[in-house]
């Protein structure tokens, strides 16, 4: 699709603001195996030698509790710790975390314009294939920022647990009788803006998204769903659910969506959609094998293009992607 004359691009609203100390919000994280609720800080960032570093609560100057927010102008919520560094046991984490806040984030030349690297959230709830793809993107250079912030409300995911693996920082939420270590959304919120996250990405995860994140992150939350929406769409399709009822469904064709999130399940605006043929004799297992090939692939690209800056969105509210290669045309 080629352009128009009514596009306008994305508020810049999600401009990287002035790095914060290399230290971050103290919050809640356990492990797989039921370890004890802890108060920890965001992966610390130290430009210094030696493995990777973990952190661990320490008191902070009163005087940085009211510092003021900048990105929503407001006075944040006291933060109840600070943070003090000790090595980690994952020898890469050091170098990631120097990404992830920015000590080595130059960004890249978009249409002869900079673009800083992007801080990027991710929320799973299961294994995370998305999630993985995307953060191997990110480090390839394909993708123009860092995760740094992983949040489940399965602590013991498989998602969660590549996320320590690799040195990213697990938030639990919502906090429940199942998890709870998990924080409330505003201590969530509060993360978030430590962490000077631009974007946040869903991926694979169940929970609908609540109305206060989606106002404080507006055109600035992307989710992958595994159907063409609006069909097979909404509460309670997921998983195997979606490909089941599709086949079901005598549908010839199915694939992967992504979407702008609002606050209800899967209603957002569509932003990139493939097209996934249904066999005569497919199988859920089979078709959903297939849709994921598709979602790995078209995720990235839309993460991609979101980094870039490459998002314009019509008069009707339609968002388009605009090409990395003539600037003129648009999918």
């Amino acid at each position: 699709m080629r352009s128009g004359s009514n596009t306008h691009s994305l508020p810049s609203a999600r401009r990287r603001r002035p790095s914060a100390a290399l230290g971050f919000i103290g919050l809640r994280r356990t492990n797989c195996v039921g370890e004890a609720r802890v108060n920890l800080a965001m992966e610390a960032a130290v430009a210094s030698t030696g493995s990777g570093l973990r952190c661990s609560p320490n008191p902070m100057p009163k005087q940085q509790h009211e510092r003021r927010s900048a990105r929503v102008g407001f006075v944040s919520q006291p933060r109840p710790r600070a943070v003090r560094c000790e090595r980690s046991p994952h020898p890469d984490a050091r170098a990631y975390a120097a990404v992830a806040v920015g000590v080595v984030a130059k960004g890249r030349e978009v249409g002869g314009v900079g673009v800083e690297r992007r801080r990027l959230a991710v929320f799973v709830s299961g294994g995370g294939s998305n999630f993985r793809a995307i953060h191997d993107a990110a480090l390839g250079g394909e993708v123009n920022g860092d995760v740094v912030a992983l949040v489940t409300d399965k602590p013991g995911c498989g998602g969660a647990e590549h996320a320590r693996g690799n040195g990213i920082p697990v938030v639990v939420f919502p906090k429940s009788k199942s998890a709870p270590e998990g924080v409330s959304i505003d201590e969530l919120l509060n993360a978030l803006r430590e962490l000077r996250v631009d974007f946040i990405l869903l991926a694979g995860y169940l929970k609908l998204i609540p109305v206060e994140l989606v106002q404080e992150y507006p055109k600035s939350i992307l989710n992958i769903h595994p159907s063409l929406l609006p069909a097979f769409g909404g509460k309670g399709y997921y998983g195997l659910k979606v490909h089941k009822a599709v086949i079901a469904s005598g549908a010839r064709y199915s694939g992967p969506t992504v979407h702008f999130v609002d606050e209800h399940y899967d209603t957002g605006r569509t932003l990139a959609q493939r097209v996934v043929p249904v066999l005569a004799n497919d199988t859920p297992e089979q078709l959903a094998a297939r849709v994921l090939h598709e979602e790995h692939q078209v995720y990235v690209e839309a993460v991609a293009a979101l980094c870039d800056d490459r998002i314009v969105w019509r008069e009707d509210g339609v968002p388009l992607i605009r090409s990395h290669t003539n600037p003129d045309e648009y999918t």
